[in-house]
């Protein structure tokens, strides 16, 4: 595939970012951007382009009607100044599933990770050095026919955006607390919660500012049916720790997002000697766990993320702690070798590693 390249001046966002001196989470964005459009049913005019705005009729299905699909992930700079890209497949496996559930045309894998790797060639420059540092990578599919009427669009802008990072919680690699929502759901069996959608974001808005409010840093999601089995968290799947074995909720249900590092660290934990159950914890036996101390640790696991410990779950307006609000053994295991494959710091045995 042959992408065209725009003549790009560099912009004040790299003046900016380089002033920083704690490096926000998606404040930033790199001079260049990758564009390519679908029309007549197919991918047409692939370039690079200045970071800028899009331009949009105000009747865009994208707009009116939500039809947008994105994924999240990073490239991580080694001190040998590469940039490593953990397990790209997945993302463009997983990006193509939520186009195919909101009725949009798949992205072959060529396009996706040809013009990623030249637009992070051309950017590299921006990767912060350091660790648990990154740069974002966002690719984005919207609608852009402009109709007003309940149909998928005809024609498609994909593209994808750089945004160099800090960690996403400020706290770092320290425990936080969650806040569980029992009044609202994220989504439910048959909707599009195994999709990475605008449309699930937006509705996890309203409870998220209140958690934020209260002092919480995220929020807990239940079942939609019964409002008592752990889903999963607003930017991450969730795991919880009794003795040797890890539990984290299945994905049969469709309404938990299918995380590439969920999948990772269930791969690593097995190679640790834990056994893993894929199955629905009820919160009664959640609080019970935590009271009684057979709940030994809980971490969330996601790209933006990474590994978060948690100490502790506020549940029916009470707090619950959670390994006396300390990181656990087998969190911080997890995370020395998923962050230490990721940046180059220790050898990828399992062959998860792209590098640029």
């Amino acid at each position: 595939m042959k992408i065209r390249q725009e003549q790009i001046p560099e912009n004040e966002f790299k003046r900016k970012y380089e002033q920083e001196n704690v490096l926000e989470f998606g404040k930033y964005f790199t001079d260049r951007m990758f564009k390519i459009n679908y029309r007549a049913g197919e991918w047409k005019d692939p370039r690079i382009t200045k970071y800028g705005p899009l331009m949009l009729e105000p009747s865009a299905i994208a707009l009116q009607y939500g039809q947008t699909i994105f994924e999240g992930q990073k490239a991580y700079r080694t001190k040998e100044g590469k940039l490593n890209l953990f397990r790209p497949e997945l993302n463009v496996k997983r990006f193509n599933n939520s186009a195919k559930r909101m009725a949009m045309p798949e992205i072959t894998p060529e396009i996706y990770l040809d013009s990623l790797k030249m637009l992070l060639d051309l950017e590299r420059d921006w990767a912060p050095k350091k660790i648990g540092s990154s740069l974002y990578i966002r690719p984005t599919m919207i609608g852009t026919q402009g109709r007003l009427g309940v149909i998928p669009s005809d024609d498609y802008l994909f593209y994808i955006i750089l945004s160099p990072v800090g960690p996403y919680f400020p706290e770092g690699f320290k425990p936080i607390k969650i806040w569980v929502s029992e009044n609202y759901i994220r989504a439910a069996p048959g909707g599009t919660g195994y999709a990475k959608t605008g449309g699930n974001y937006a509705a996890s808005l309203l409870i998220g500012q209140k958690a934020l409010e209260q002092g919480y840093s995220q929020v807990l999601w239940l079942d939609a049916i019964h409002r008592k089995y752990v889903e999963e968290v607003g930017a991450m799947n969730i795991f919880f720790v009794y003795q040797d074995t890890l539990y984290t909720a299945p994905l049969d249900s469709g309404t938990i997002l299918p995380g590439l590092t969920r999948e990772s660290v269930i791969q690593m934990a097995k190679d640790f000697g834990y056994s893993i159950k894929e199955e629905a914890l009820s919160m009664d036996d959640i609080v019970a766990g935590t009271k009684d101390g057979s709940l030994q640790e809980c971490f969330g696991a996601g790209t933006a993320a990474s590994i978060a410990p948690v100490g502790c779950l506020r549940y029916q307006g009470q707090e619950h702690i959670i390994n006396n609000f300390q990181i656990g053994e087998m969190t911080q295991k997890i995370y020395d070798q998923l962050i230490g494959i990721q940046y180059g710091m220790i050898d990828d045995s399992y062959g998860w590693i792209v590098s640029v």
